[in-house]
């Protein structure tokens, strides 16, 4: 007789998705869908209809007509737990932490300390000299801390690729348009200094690789094997491609 975790293992393999994938999904452990695909467990009422639904089949058909023996039901961890919020937590101060760490570089590169005191050193003097333009904007314009927002926010919500992906190209936008940007000839438009394009284009992109970073995933994409080795390189490439397509507007 076929039992509720051989069904489980049955879906999950025709559906294409590892454990991983799966336990990513609902939000569990790997270890927990192992459990109930060996029947040392069996998923909650929450669970099973997250499966049923993932699977595009009902509890009904999902469940066996009889139980060869009752099994220890998982009660999914509360919603407030720690268990739940701890590694979204993590990944949300790893973020900030990035963030914050190029924040403290560019006052180090940009910003002299002179006769101003620690505070003023660390919170109100403007960035000055060579490639400060694109510092000093994002912190006037206030982008600079939507930008840390918007991927604490994402890691907080469990879309680490995500969170990931918008701080990467953050860091490539910031590096790009520092290095790329100064154009003392002048542009078209006016502007000096393409160090906005430069960084805005890179990270406009970042939103859509990083949601198909996620989507990936999800799906049980990783690094070991060959979709996942295209999916890093083509991230890499988008992340350049904003600088070669500014480079060549720049030039006359």
């Amino acid at each position: 007789m076929t039992t509720l975790g051989q069904r489980i293992r049955e879906h999950r393999r025709r559906a294409g998705i590892s454990q991983e994938a799966l336990a990513r999904q609902l939000d569990v452990s790997r270890q927990a869908v192992t459990k109930w695909e060996s029947g040392q467990s069996a998923p909650s009422t929450e669970n099973l209809f997250r499966l049923a639904e993932l699977f595009h089949t009902t509890v009904d058909l999902l469940l066996p007509p009889e139980q060869a023996g009752p099994s220890k039901a998982e009660a999914p961890p509360p919603l407030w737990s720690w268990e739940r919020w701890r590694p979204r937590v993590l990944a949300a101060l790893a973020v900030t932490a990035g963030y914050l760490a190029f924040y403290l570089m560019g006052r180090v590169l940009w910003c002299p300390m002179a006769d101003s005191s620690l505070l003023g050193w660390l919170v109100w003097n403007r960035p000055s000299g060579d490639g400060s333009y694109l510092y000093g904007w994002l912190l006037s314009s206030g982008l600079f801390w939507w930008a840390m927002a918007l991927s604490v926010l994402t890691a907080l919500l469990g879309r680490y690729r995500l969170s990931l992906v918008t701080c990467a190209y953050f860091l490539a936008g910031i590096l790009t348009g520092s290095l790329l940007g100064p154009h003392p000839a002048g542009a078209a438009l006016g502007h000096g200094d393409y160090g906005w394009a430069y960084w805005g284009f890179t990270y406009l992109l970042s939103i859509p690789m990083g949601l198909l970073a996620e989507r990936a995933w999800r799906k049980g994409v990783t690094l070991r094997g060959r979709r996942g080795r295209l999916l890093a390189a083509g991230l890499v490439l988008g992340a350049a491609l904003p600088a070669i397509l500014v480079t060549l507007a720049k030039m006359p």
